[in-house]
């Protein structure tokens, strides 16, 4: 089985078509989506109807997708967050304002060896920053394979017995990153942010992964950031928000 995993688009329909150009339908038998389909960037309604029209096999709410539709409150974001929350909820149609509000909590078993959520599956708001996050998360997985988001930098967290390893892709640096999956240890992973990076690294981010093959890589793509620059500035949005797509932070 081939998996395609997104998560964090946030709003960033460039970033999405850079990286689904660079992942066409039949590369891949699955695509798993971890939440914050909408948020920051100024595409919420072309990137939640791009995903839907895609039928992801399996999705789950972000914490951005629960604040576009009043699950939670915006007084939750700090402030330029909290503007760009403002400005989706009234940027979303009615139509796409019901998909999002479907979408349900993780964490969601795919199959035996895969599960996924937005930031723990103890908790999706929660942040996995580091190790001792990370096996917290891990004794609470019901699953030998993780996929997690919520903090757009990707990262392999691997366990075996009680030794934990992390594994950060270089920023910069090549392409895709691959990690060969050893069947005696526990894995939690994140794919990055499609929409929004925050490792230094501004090209957007994914994942794939073959059961088959027992291969895991996480993959950088580059897409045109002046192109969703100018949609936020366009759409009146806090300008930072456009400048830090260009730092990847």
């Amino acid at each position: 089985m081939r998996y395609l995993i997104l998560s964090d688009i946030h709003g960033n329909i460039d970033a999405l078509d850079a990286v689904l150009s660079s992942k066409p339908p039949e590369s891949y038998d699955r695509l798993l989506i971890l939440g914050d389909l909408v948020g920051y960037g100024a595409a919420p309604n072309e990137v939640v109807s791009r995903i839907f029209d895609l039928k992801p096999d399996v999705i789950v709410r972000g914490n951005h997708d629960k604040v576009s539709i009043g699950i939670e409150g915006i007084d939750t974001f700090q402030r330029v967050a909290g503007e760009a929350a403002r400005w989706t909820q009234n940027a979303l149609t009615p139509t796409n304002r019901d998909r999002v509000a479907n979408i349900p909590a993780g964490p969601e078993n795919v199959d035996r060896d895969v599960e996924v959520c937005h930031g723990t599956p103890l908790d999706e708001n929660t942040y996995i920053l580091d190790e001792e996050d990370a096996a917290r998360a891990l004794d609470a997985s019901h699953r030998k394979i993780c996929f997690f988001g919520h903090t757009h930098i990707p990262v392999v967290y691997a366990r075996r017995g009680s030794k934990l390893t992390a594994t950060y892709p270089q920023p910069g640096g090549p392409n895709n990153t691959v990690i060969h999956v050893d069947k005696t240890r526990r894995y939690l992973i994140n794919p990055g942010s499609v929409g929004q990076p925050r490792d230094t690294d501004a090209r957007a981010s994914y994942a794939t992964y073959d059961s088959k093959k027992l291969r895991i890589e996480i993959r950088r793509v580059p897409y045109r950031i002046d192109l969703a620059q100018q949609r936020i500035t366009d759409a009146g949005l806090p300008e930072s928000l456009a400048f830090r797509l260009g730092l990847g932070r």
